[in-house]
């Protein structure tokens, strides 16, 4: 029989698991998984997303799919490198097609010619295989946070799945008019597909990974999310007079019982999260951070005040984990839409 000269499709009518992209929001793809199988031509290895053009067919007659996957951390956490996903391989993936573009979608996993699968999208469930073969990324501490003794200032890693993720600022209680105002903001051309830098608290939420510098009468808190680094000031309680805003705020901090707690105001960025929820110049951002006893886990609680935004004020909890990366460059190509 002669291959096929279009791509398989099979819509299972199924809603998957509840994975995320860290950088938009799933609302721009259908709820539905679809199966495409093809030819893997091109693969780009940036951020916000490694992207993979499939050719589905025969060259010059096939479809040519655009899949987007996960983060470029989260697939090395996995293992998965240009010797694991190769240009040249017959593949299928499991996707969420795009309710603007049917040839642009989410990819969920993806199943090798050697029969594994990869899961290309944060808390994707299997779906040729079983879920304990999956190949994903791994949540393992690296050496002895103990006896190395570093306390905060370490490069802390945000676990996969991520819980701060999408679904847990969807259940906070916002105003109905910050609701609404979603509905104006452009999910395929903003902020993160134009990659321009976030602000708070947004910029903390990511799925990056973060440090903590003691610089003494300062602290740096940085984040490979574009390459952002914060100053929590030690050595004052308020900002100066005359501190003008920016997207990163002011912050102050200071500890409490071993407890790290930062305070910011004077945020000029106008949305709360990727999704087109306001915020004001007036919110105000507290955080604290616990050290655990064995130093190999920071938990965090965020409290985020805001009347245009939250009827009462959001408490966003979580946490992060010593796994030994590093804080890497952050390489940011916006994707042609």
């Amino acid at each position: 029989m002669l291959e096929r000269i279009s791509a398989f499709i099979a819509s299972v009518g199924v809603v998957a698991a509840a994975p995320a992209f860290a950088h938009h929001s799933l609302a721009i793809y259908s709820n539905e998984t679809t199966v495409v199988e093809g030819e893997i031509v091109d693969i780009l290895w940036a951020n916000p997303h490694v992207r993979i053009t499939l050719r589905a067919g025969l060259p010059g007659i096939g479809e040519t799919w655009r899949l987007e996957s996960g983060s470029l951390m989260t697939l090395q956490r996995a293992g998965i490198t240009p010797d694991v996903l190769r240009k040249g391989d017959r593949v299928k993936a499991a996707v969420r097609v795009s309710k603007r573009d049917p040839l642009l979608a989410g990819a969920l996993t993806v199943l090798l010619p050697d029969g594994r699968e990869l899961q290309l999208l944060t808390g994707a469930p299997a779906y040729f295989t079983n879920d304990a073969s999956l190949v994903r990324a791994a949540n393992t501490v690296s050496g002895d946070p103990a006896r190395e003794n570093r306390g905060f200032f370490r490069v802390w890693s945000v676990p996969y799945p991520n819980p701060v993720g999408g679904e847990a600022l969807r259940r906070l209680a916002f105003k109905p008019a910050a609701v609404e105002a979603r509905s104006k903001f452009d999910l395929y051309d903003n902020f993160a597909t134009r990659c321009e830098p976030e602000g708070l608290p947004r910029i903390m939420f990511n799925p990056h990974p973060f440090e903590f510098i003691d610089r003494g009468a300062a602290i740096t808190l940085r984040t490979e999310l574009y390459d952002t680094e914060r100053t929590i000031h030690m050595d004052r309680t308020a900002p100066p007079p005359g501190e003008p805003p920016s997207r990163l705020g002011y912050s102050v901090g200071k500890w409490e019982q071993g407890t790290l707690v930062i305070a910011t105001s004077l945020v000029s960025w106008p949305y709360f999260d990727n999704i087109g929820t306001p915020q004001s110049g007036d919110v105000r951002i507290v955080e604290r951070y616990t050290l655990a006893e064995e130093q190999s886990r920071l938990d965090f609680e965020v409290t985020v005040t805001d009347s245009v935004t939250f009827a009462e004020p959001a408490v966003v909890k979580g946490h992060w984990l010593a796994l030994g990366e590093t804080v890497p460059r952050y390489d940011c190509r916006p994707a042609a839409r």
